[in-house]
């Protein structure tokens, strides 16, 4: 299973690559805001924030690209450790993130990534992160667009269903 999910993620690296070894902070942003439930205003504006914050990019190696992806397989150990830090009303800045990530996963991130991370989820730009946000987009990620749209229940279902078979005809 390892293996497969390396394969998987050297294909969406080398998508974006184009057989160099690094790939651009916007492609990173635009591979993790992939299969998720943003509108395309909203997946432009994080696309926008981070252009604007990240003046001088540096690229995105595989190695870095394939740990932040160990990092969300277990998002679920750092939700709790990061609870556990919001619990001593500690703010989610990019140290205390790492500190989360390095208690959760044992994985060391490279900072450039927490710091790309954070210029694409940090809306107001005061160096802090929404815990809620960040969590619920990758999570959104790792459904790979299953799930993206919540089924419609009874009248509002069959309703839906109608407008949709009416467009189609």
């Amino acid at each position: 299973m390892d293996d497969l999910q390396s394969e998987v993620l050297e294909l969406e690296f080398h998508e974006f690559s184009r057989s160099m070894k690094t790939i651009s902070e916007l492609d990173f942003a635009r591979i993790l805001l992939r299969n998720t439930v943003l509108s395309p205003d909203e997946h432009r504006g994080y696309l926008d924030r981070l252009r604007e914050r990240i003046p001088e990019p540096q690229g995105v190696t595989l190695d870095d690209f394939k740990a932040f992806n160990r990092f969300l397989n277990n998002i679920d150990d750092f939700i709790v450790a990061v609870r556990m830090f919001n619990m001593m009303h500690e703010p989610i800045g990019q140290d205390v993130f790492i500190r989360a990530i390095k208690v959760s996963t044992g994985e060391d991130i490279n900072p450039h990534i927490i710091n790309v991370v954070f210029q694409l989820f940090d809306m107001d730009g005061d160096g802090k992160l929404s815990d809620v946000e960040f969590v619920g987009i990758m999570k959104d990620r790792l459904k790979r667009g299953f799930g993206k749209f919540p089924l419609p229940v009874k009248w509002a279902g069959f309703k839906h269903c109608l407008r949709k078979e009416v467009k189609q005809t």
